[in-house]
C-alpha cells in the first residue's frame, strides 16, 4: 500500500498529535526515560506540534494518509545550524504501521521537497538508541557526521546524520 503524501493543514492537529504521542509512549520505550516519555501529555504534544502547522513557517509538515487517515508525518526545512542545508526536523510513522514502507515514503517525499528548494545536502538528528530509525536514514544514504548532542528536554544522546556528503561542515 502506498500512503497519499501531502502538506500538513491546521486540522491535522489532533492526528499529529496522536501519532506523536504513540510514537514517544511506544516506540521510545527502550530510547527515553519513563520521566521523559510520560511528560509529553496530550497539552504538550498539542503545544510542540501547533507551530509546525503554522501557515507563515519556513519549515513543511509533510503527512502520509491512507484512505484519508494520517499514518505518519515529517517535518522539513533549513538546517538551523547550516541554512545552506535542508533538514529533517522529525518523521513519525504510527507504530500500527510501522516497518511496511511509510517511513521510506515520507523521506523520499521529503528529500523531493527539500530538492524543490534548492537543498542538495540533508541532515538531521536521530536518538543514538534508535535504531530502527538509524538503519532507516542508513539505507537511504546517510552517514553519521560524527557530531553528537543531548537535549536537555529528551536527555538522550542523539547523533547528526547528512544525505548529499560525508563531512559535517558542508
Amino acid at each position: 500500500m502506498i500512503p497519499k503524501i501531502r502538506s500538513g493543514k491546521a486540522d491535522d492537529i489532533e492526528a499529529l498529535v496522536r501519532i506523536f504521542r504513540s510514537c514517544w509512549l511506544e516506540s521510545y520505550r527502550d530510547i527515553l526515560s519513563e520521566d521523559v516519555r510520560n511528560s509529553m501529555s496530550v497539552e504538550a504534544a498539542r503545544q510542540l506540534w501547533l507551530p509546525a502547522l503554522a501557515a507563515n513557517s519556513d519549515r513543511e509538515t509533510l503527512v502520509a494518509v491512507i484512505d484519508e487517515y494520517p499514518i505518519g508525518m515529517a517535518r522539513i526545512g533549513a538546517d538551523p545550524d547550516f541554512p545552506q542545508r535542508g533538514h529533517l526536523f522529525s518523521l513519525y510513522v504510527d507504530p500500527q504501521y510501522a516497518g511496511q514502507g511509510f517511513g521510506k515514503a515520507l523521506l523520499t517525499a521529503a528529500f523531493e521537497r527539500l530538492s524543490e528548494r534548492g537543498f542538495v545536502q540533508i541532515s538531521l538528528w536521530v536518538f543514538k538508541a534508535n535504531l530502527g530509525a538509524f538503519g532507516l536514514y542508513k539505507k537511504m544514504g546517510f552517514e553519521p557526521t560524527g557530531r553528537e548532542r543531548t537535549d536537555s528536554r529528551w536527555q538522550s544522546l542523539e547523533i547528526e546524520m547528512l544525505h548529499g556528503s560525508t563531512t559535517s561542515q558542508s
